[in-house]
Parts: C-alpha cells; sequence; structure tokens
C-alpha cells in the first residue's frame, strides 16, 4: 500500500511514459526543477540554498529529519512535480527503485513493531542548491536508506555521485511480499561472479574471512579507500569481466542513460586499474561485504547487519563525487568561486 501511495499513484505514469524528449539531459533536469519549485510556490525557500552552501554536501543514510521538503508535507500536484524531477534524472528502474526502498520502511515499521512516523515511507527529502539552469546547480533526494546528490556543473555534465542504497529487511520474511529483494541484482549477481573464482582469483579477491560490518566510504569518508585493494578486473576470464560489468551497471543503471552510458565509458577508461575485493564467506545467507574500486568508480555492499538480511551499498566516484571534477573544469580561472568536501 505504501508504496502506491508515495507519489500518490504517480508511479503509473512512470511505467507509461512516453520516450523521453530528445532535449539535452541537463536541460531536462533543469526544467523539472524549475517546475517543482514553481508547485512547492511559498515553500520553495525552506528547499533551496546556495550552491555553494555546506548543506550540499551534509548528506547521509540514516533515519531522521534532513533540510528539504519531506514527501508526506507535499500536495498531490507538489508530488507529481518531484516525481518528474526523479524522472529527469533517474532511469525508469531507478525511479523504482528509489520508491521500493521508501516503501520498505513501512515493512520495517512492522519487522520492528515501530511507528510509522519513526519509519515513514514519506520521510524523504527534496533539496535544490543553486538556480536550476545556471549552472552549477544541483539536486537531492534523501531520507533512510536512499541519498542521491545530483550536480549540474555544466552543460552536459551530470553528476549523481556519492549515490546510498540500502534495504532492511534486504529479503522480506513474511506477508504478501515474503521473498522479495528490492536489491536483489546487486546481490546475486555478486554471489555469481564470487562463485566463479578460481582458487588462485579468490585468494587475490578476500580482504579477510569476515564481512567488515558496514561500507567504509560513507558520508565524510571519499577519500578512505586508497588505493584500490583486491584482484584486478582484467585478471578476470572475459565472462567473469562481462559479469562485474553486469553488476557495475546494477548501480550505475539507477542514471538515465544519457548520465550513465559515458559514465560506464569512464569506467572502462580505467580498468585495468579497477580492483575486485570481498570480505566473509562467499555464500548466500551469509553476512559479506565486496567492493569494486577504480580511478572512477568505487562500489561498496555490506551484508552484515540484521543476521546478513540488512544492506547498505554505496557508489562514489572517486575524481567526481559531487561534480568536483566537473566543477574544476567549470571554474577554472575563478576557482575561489567553490568549495568541495570528500
Amino acid at each position: 500500500m505504501w508504496r502506491r501511495l508515495l507519489f500518490a499513484g504517480m508511479t503509473a505514469a512512470v511505467l507509461g511514459a512516453p520516450p523521453a524528449r530528445a532535449e539535452p539531459v541537463d536541460t531536462a533536469i533543469a526544467a523539472a526543477a524549475r517546475a517543482w519549485q514553481q508547485a512547492m510556490g511559498d515553500t520553495a525557500p525552506s528547499a533551496t540554498f546556495a550552491f555553494t552552501d555546506d548543506e550540499r554536501f551534509d548528506w547521509a543514510y540514516t533515519p531522521g529529519y534532513r533540510k528539504g521538503v519531506p514527501i508526506r508535507d507535499m500536495t498531490p500536484p507538489q508530488r507529481a512535480a518531484a516525481l518528474a524531477l526523479m524522472r529527469s534524472t533517474l532511469s525508469v528502474p531507478g525511479v523504482a527503485k528509489a520508491e521500493a526502498i521508501m516503501a520498505l520502511e513501512a515493512v520495517l515499521a512492522e519487522v520492528e513493531g515501530s511507528s510509522l512516523d519513526y519509519r515513514n515511507p514519506e520521510k524523504y527529502f527534496v533539496s535544490v542548491f543553486g538556480a536550476p539552469g545556471r549552472y552549477p546547480w544541483g539536486w537531492r533526494l534523501e531520507g533512510h536508506h536512499l541519498s542521491v546528490n545530483v550536480t549540474v556543473a555544466a552543460h552536459g555534465a551530470v553528476s549523481l555521485t556519492p549515490v546510498f542504497l540500502g534495504t532492511n529487511p534486504a529479503e522480506i520474511p513474511g506477508g504478501p511480499r515474503k521473498g522479495e529483494r528490492v536489491q536483489r541484482d546487486e546481490y546475486v549477481l555478486a554471489l555469481r561472479l564470487a562463485r566463479s573464482l578460481n582458487e588462485a582469483q579468490r585468494a587475490r579477491t578476500l580482504l579477510r574471512e569476515r564481512s567488515l560490518g558496514n561500507v567504509v566510504a560513507g558520508p565524510g569518508r571519499g577519500d578512505a579507500l586508497a588505493p584500490p585493494e583486491g584482484l584486478p578486473a582484467d585478471a578476470l576470464s572475459p565472462p567473469q569481466q562481462a559479469l562485474l560489468t553486469d553488476l557495475i551497471r546494477t548501480y550505475v543503471g539507477l542514471a538515465r542513460d544519457e548520465i550513465g552510458r559515458p559514465y560506464m565509458d569512464l569506467v572502462r577508461a580505467g580498468w585495468a586499474d579497477t580492483r575486485v575485493a570481498w570480505a566473509g564467506p562467499m555464500a548466500e545467507g551469509r553476512a559479506f561485504y565486496y567492493r569494486i574500486h577504480g580511478p572512477r568508480i568505487l562500489i561498496e555492499f555490506d551484508n552484515s547487519q540484521g543476521g546478513g538480511n540488512h544492506i547498505h551499498s554505496l557508489w562514489r566516484d572517486p575524481a567526481n563525487d559531487f561534480g568536483r571534477d566537473d566543477l574544476h573544469r567549470h571554474y577554472r580561472g575563478a576557482p575561489e568561486a567553490h568549495g568541495h568536501r570528500p
């Protein structure tokens, strides 16, 4: 029920949406952000910050309140505009996954016996940084187990990282949705890759016998993992490399193709320096952790909490989180105009 209510039944509009217009993706995102601000009316200033405001870097994935406007405080037209903003930036599967993570709060409330005020599927916040369409600017969607940080540094330069996706329970234990996994591909493809490794490959991949217990490069820790560790991607066989590519696309596929495809080209360009690492058993139903780390990709996945049924996952771009690299190019000659935090 909650998944249907999040955007007042607007999910059906996503699934039946017409093909995207041929306009540049950053133009579409800016138009959607302005439309949302217009729909918000007098409330828009409370969700709008200067692009240079420290709030842009203050991301999190724990429960609680954020600055911005929560979905639960939006009218149906405002929710429709928020969904259109999501659709301007995220792929159709990406929007569906974000909505499913939000809806999972109601399942978690039932499992925990906690209130729907604390585990509220509509306690997800939208914020805008700068003026949409005037470079640079950005926007954010964030709440428990979900953080998408969008930076539009210049024409055609759109970054979504850092991105956090989490699910608890990772596999729904009972009820009409029993057995459902919102992050199934991140889980299944990784195990398939791990099981394909021969003994020598496993030895180079394994960081330790037990899971790490959480992602490492969380908020404020973008530089915590350097240099990359583990098995080089080009030490995998061609079928294994194809499987690894599919696993990476599971994360990058959150973004619209116009954003994700050129990003994947950057990942491939650094393939020789990309590493795959694992901690814990390579077995379903067990607590484990994996990492994919290269010049333009950092993926972490941890399935340790809740007896191996609580996922934290992270996608970061070591060179371009919060549009850092794009901003350097944009601000060349005026470096004092912006700031950066890892």
